[in-house]
């Protein structure tokens, strides 16, 4: 293999500086969207060409070798909360609630939100199991979801974790979503044993 150009090398320097410093945004700052933390990443450094900015696969290993280094503990976060999103899962069940955010794509860290998708025509019928059930829950501000403001985005502690139920209309699950962005129980449970089935 040839040498690369200067120019070259410059940009691949580029894109390695821009993928290490979105990892640090990501462990540090909790940005749980890579996208978002590539442009903050490259905003901070002075970069505006997109062609300079690196792919998430580079921002995985960048994420990886600072966890190595600086979060040692990570993947043990990582798995306790995995654990309880099961747990919560199965306990709403009736719901069919998929999992989404930093706990399903692995970046989340000790203290991230455990985010469960729920698809219903009767966004109140959670409202009421919740009730049933004893649970403290909030309603969050629907200003963050205004697509959605009638379906509310509900909020409880359970085992020292926030859980999220992002409720939406149930013919808002037909919609093209990448499939690392929502997954079933099924799916999670594997996440235990292969941790990179869904990634």
């Amino acid at each position: 293999m040839g040498k690369l150009h200067p120019i070259e090398r410059s940009a691949a320097s580029l894109r390695l500086e821009i993928a290490h410093r979105a990892a640090r945004l990501i462990a540090e700052d909790h940005i749980n969207d890579f996208g978002l933390a590539k442009k903050k990443a490259a905003r901070q450094l002075g970069v505006t060409e997109a062609r300079n900015l690196p792919s998430n696969q580079e921002i995985e290993e960048a994420l990886a070798d600072y966890r190595a280094i600086y979060q040692p503990g990570h993947d043990d976060a990582l798995l306790s909360l995995r654990r309880k999103a099961i747990q919560v899962m199965r306990w709403l069940s009736p719901f069919q609630p998929y999992l989404t955010g930093s706990v399903l794509n692995g970046v989340a860290s000790e203290h991230s939100d455990i985010n469960l998708l729920l698809f219903l025509d009767d966004p109140k019928s959670v409202e009421l199991f919740l009730l049933n059930e004893r649970v403290n829950y909030e309603h969050l501000d629907p200003r963050n979801s205004p697509r959605f403001a009638d379906h509310p985005t509900l909020a409880f502690w359970f085992d020292d974790s926030v859980v999220k139920l992002h409720v939406r209309p149930h013919n808002a699950e037909r919609q093209n979503v990448k499939r690392e962005e929502r997954a079933r129980l099924d799916q999670v449970i594997q996440l235990l044993t292969e941790p990179s089935a869904m990634l």
